[in-house]
């Protein structure tokens, strides 16, 4: 049964490795082999069958959700969708988000097919939605799609296992309309409700985003400063309605339930107190759950808790590895996609971790156990959260061993019992969060104090999924009986995070890295020895920082923790927005900026004629001179990196009059590589201009579907005329260049790493 859970499991798996799905039916061919086989040999066959059965399971639904999503030739009509909100809508700054449930979605008089939900913003602020409302809106929908980099978050892969099939903005329309539907949605309404009496209640902001995702697991009103803190600290679990907590609520409800029971003989007839006290402690939890939104994690805890009070009633041990294999079984059963998020991984890692450190230690007195799970956990889990950011919070075990007892026996016992008084409509809820925020308050301040006296150790770069496993084996050996060679072995295994680095390039060769970074540009370029960010990538209307989220981890991913020059072409937010992130988290030797940046006072103005030269690869600054004058845009720097026999020029966003200068004073321009000035507008890369360059590849950093049409079609037409082979970032990714000698090579990351759920 061990085995047959486990081959099914990897039979799911299996699933989300492929770049395309293959057709169902030959599956189902092979599984009913397997099955016929099962007679004359039951043990392999059964174990193949499991495999083939997750793999056929998988690939059904997997099909499922590419089936409904929107199709890329719809891509930005307009539609009306008639639907319910399916959760408390979340204000990020001045645009309001929200899913919605879609009964039915129509492109003029036609009917769209298929859709299940999307995923929306309203940029004007006209509307407020509430959970549970319906809804008919005039929206403009768009396949799901995401920026896809070397590193940073799949957000393709995470719609897709929401199973949201579009995403889009509300169209201005008198027709739109959402009206709250009282026996829809009451739960989320309640959800919602609690936030905002609980944001109302506790005076700091910031206390209050923390009070509210415990209670309902909203956690957008958290500020970057305490999602640092605590993800130095390794103490991220504590604001999520994890495990933990929902664990901590049936396990009080189990103890009072026992003993009230217990005290009543009368009761002792219907059932024992222990099983009664099971039931209660998994129906509060259920409840907790319910409150949290019923999320995946909580869902997979509710079902983890069932299986081992099922345990507790035959007589066996609550933390054993047949009770997570059931548990594991289950959820890939119901949700075959929920191994595409992080949340599957870090549930059942930290679940493993505890079935093994409690089965080796259970012979040792009360302390030694929980001291000796409590330290092996936080360790275990630093290789799994690696991968999401490669970071080790050295000091976890320290934080967690104080703040765990106190938000889980403290604040969230506060949290809840103003969440009951206020749902009875009792008095006393406002004064219970006020608690709670000031013990929270208490204990922040020394994970605040950690987490500045002791930063995090940064891994050289983003560990591989292997190197991971090597890592997590090495810590598992210490638990082994394996007397001195333990000591030996396991330092050499968990050293895998630091020794596999990736490829850096020969001297006299250099790399760079056009990265996706939506309608803006950062371009990475590494010699040998050094690198150089050319920009930061922008920050959007919504508020979204790409140089925190896109370009700083990137860097990270490749290895460049510290940067020998930031040059930022100009104060342009497309170009310049990340860089406040960049600076805050990476070391830089110097910054470069255009002679009218703001900036300017304090750090080094490029200009013509400026050059330097790294591991026999040369950089120079081509533009503007001294005499030049014009716009921010005109005024913008252009750097040219060139080898012995290779080059490539950046360009920012020059345009007709910038070009025409360059042109004057450098008229052999040829290169190998342009990463196009302005994204392509038709304000730019003009005739003369192109017929210089001649470029072999010429990029354009362009958002998918961007709204200026970016790369303008008569540019477009103008670099095939010179025979260039054109990427655009919004539909390839990343872009790569590698020169190493005379050869030169260039690919983008959304076919290089494509994955079935990608857009092609």
């Amino acid at each position: 049964m061990r085995l047959a859970v486990l081959c099914f499991v990897v039979g799911v798996c299996a699933v989300q490795t492929l770049s395309r799905l293959p057709p169902l039916w030959p599956v189902l061919v092979l599984l009913a082999s397997c099955i016929a086989c099962c007679r004359r040999r039951a043990g392999p066959c059964a174990r193949l069958a499991a495999v083939v059965a997750g793999f056929a399971w998988a690939l059904w639904h997997a099909q499922s959700g590419l089936d409904a999503k929107l199709p890329p030739a719809l891509d930005g009509e307009a539609f009306r969708v008639d639907g319910w909100i399916a959760a408390a809508p979340r204000q990020q700054r001045d645009v309001l988000q929200f899913e919605l449930d879609v009964e039915r979605a129509a492109r003029g008089p036609r009917a769209v097919p298929g859709l299940r939900r999307v995923a929306l913003s309203d940029y004007q602020g006209r509307l407020r939605p509430a959970a549970g409302s319906h809804c008919t809106l005039h929206v403009r929908l768009r396949s799901p799609r995401g920026l896809r980099n070397p590193a940073g978050q799949d957000f393709e892969r995470w719609l897709f296992a929401q199973r949201i099939d579009a995403t889009g903005y509300l169209i201005a329309h008198p027709a739109n309309t959402c009206r709250p539907v009282r026996w829809h949605g009451g739960l989320d309404r309640l959800r919602q409700r609690l936030a905002g009496e609980i944001a109302d209640s506790v005076a700091a902001a910031d206390t209050a985003g923390v009070l509210r995702a415990l209670a309902v697991g909203e956690r957008a009103a958290m500020t970057d400063r305490q999602w640092q803190v605590l993800q130095a600290t390794g103490t991220t679990h504590l604001v999520s309605i994890s495990g933990l907590h929902v664990s901590m609520v049936a396990a009080v409800a189990f103890g009072f339930v026992r003993v009230a029971w217990s005290l009543w003989p009368a009761l002792m007839r219907f059932a024992p107190a222990p099983r009664a006290a099971a039931g209660a402690g998994l129906a509060a939890a259920g409840a907790y759950a319910l409150l949290a939104g019923f999320t995946v994690p909580t869902q997979r805890t509710l079902l983890m808790l069932a299986c081992m009070m099922w345990q507790r009633q035959r007589g066996q041990r609550v933390l054993n590895a047949d009770g997570l294999l059931i548990a594991l079984g289950i959820v890939v059963l119901c949700d075959p996609l929920a191994v595409l998020t992080a949340s599957f991984w870090l549930s059942f890692g930290a679940m493993g971790s505890l079935v093994m450190a409690s089965a080796l230690l259970r012979d040792g007195g009360f302390v030694r156990r929980s001291l000796g799970v409590h330290v092996w956990l936080a360790f275990a889990l630093a290789p799994l959260l690696a991968l999401l950011s490669p970071v080790i919070a050295w000091t976890s075990p320290l934080a967690n061993l104080v703040a765990v007892p106190l938000v889980t026996w403290g604040v969230v016992p506060l949290v809840l019992a103003g969440s009951a008084l206020a749902l009875a409509g009792l008095p006393g809820a406002a004064a219970c969060w006020r608690l709670a925020g000031h013990i929270w308050d208490g204990g922040w301040a020394g994970l605040a104090a950690l987490a500045d006296l002791a930063p995090v150790w940064r891994l050289p770069h983003a560990p591989s999924a292997a190197a991971v496993a090597l890592c997590m084996l090495g810590l598992g050996v210490l638990l082994l009986p394996l007397a001195s060679t333990r000591w030996l072995l396991s330092p050499l295994l968990c050293a895998s995070l630091w020794l596999s680095r990736p490829a850096v390039p020969a001297p006299g060769d250099f790399t760079l890295t056009v990265f996706e970074v939506g309608q803006g540009l950062a371009v990475l370029a590494r010699t040998r020895q050094h690198a150089l960010l050319y920009d930061a990538g922008p920050v959007t209307r919504g508020g979204r920082d790409l140089g925190a989220t896109v370009v700083v981890p990137n860097l990270h991913a490749a290895g460049a923790g510290r940067l020998d020059t930031l040059v930022l072409s100009h104060d342009d937010i497309d170009h310049a927005g990340g860089a406040d992130a960049v600076l805050r988290e990476l070391e830089v030797g110097r910054v470069v900026v255009s002679p009218s940046s703001r900036r300017a006072a304090i750090a080094t103005r490029c200009t013509d004629g400026m050059r330097w030269r790294w591991d026999d690869v040369e950089f120079e600054f081509l533009h503007p001179a001294v005499t030049d004058r014009g716009s921010e845009n005109q005024q913008s720097c252009v750097l040219r990196i060139a080898s012995a026999t290779r080059s490539a020029l950046l360009t920012g966003d020059i345009e007709v009059q910038a070009e025409a200068a360059l042109l004057r004073r450098h008229p052999s321009l040829a290169t190998d590589v342009l990463v196009t000035p302005h994204h392509g507008s038709a304000t730019s890369s003009t005739s003369p201009f192109v017929a210089a360059i001649r470029p072999q590849h010429a990029i354009h950093s362009a958002a998918h579907g961007n709204r200026y049409g970016f790369p303008a079609p008569a540019v477009v037409a103008r670099y095939a005329a010179a025979g260039s082979t054109q990427w655009v970032t919004g539909a390839v990714g990343a872009v790569r260049i590698e020169v190493r000698g005379a050869a030169l090579s260039v690919s983008g990351w959304r076919r290089t790493a494509r994955r079935y759920w990608h857009a092609p």
